[in-house]
């Protein structure tokens, strides 16, 4: 049997339901994840993890099959990463996941990091050159890590 919705804010009901399907229909609820994308194609795959939350077992097959959906991207693999974050200070932490995440990241992985630079290289995913108006809105962003 699947573990009970913790927290309850999610959709509890399919949540419910989903595991009434029986043991080899595996799912999970993953706490925030996200396809970063431009013009309608991922750039990147990313699970937003609140600093308290349990270290991520990479080993899990959850975290297994997203990883082949970002290796298997065609016709390039996209970074499938966890970022770790902050919500008081809004700093990050990324820990790649694959290997696009684990070169694209090389320069910051396992390093706290200000939400102005991760945002930044969200940005730097979806474009080699940032325009004025991107400029300006990482500039209002949190400068602070840890």
């Amino acid at each position: 049997m699947s573990e009970l919705e913790r927290t309850g804010w999610r959709c509890e009901k399919i949540s419910q339901r989903h595991r009434d399907w029986g043991y080899n229909c595996p799912a999970v609820d993953l706490d925030f994840i996200v396809t970063e994308y431009n013009h309608g194609k991922p750039v990147a795959l990313v699970e937003y993890k609140e600093k308290h939350a349990a270290s991520p077992d990479l080993t899990h097959p959850t975290y297994k099959a997203l990883k082949d959906l970002a290796d298997n991207y065609s016709p390039n693999a996209i970074p499938f990463l966890i970022a770790i974050y902050c919500p008081d200070d809004w700093w990050f932490k990324v820990i790649p996941v694959n290997q696009a995440a684990i070169e694209y990241y090389k320069h910051v992985s396992g390093q706290f990091i200000t939400e102005q630079r991760f945002v930044k290289s969200l940005y730097l995913l979806r474009k080699t050159v940032l325009e004025a108006s991107d400029i300006e809105a990482i500039s209002k962003l949190k400068n602070v890590v840890p």
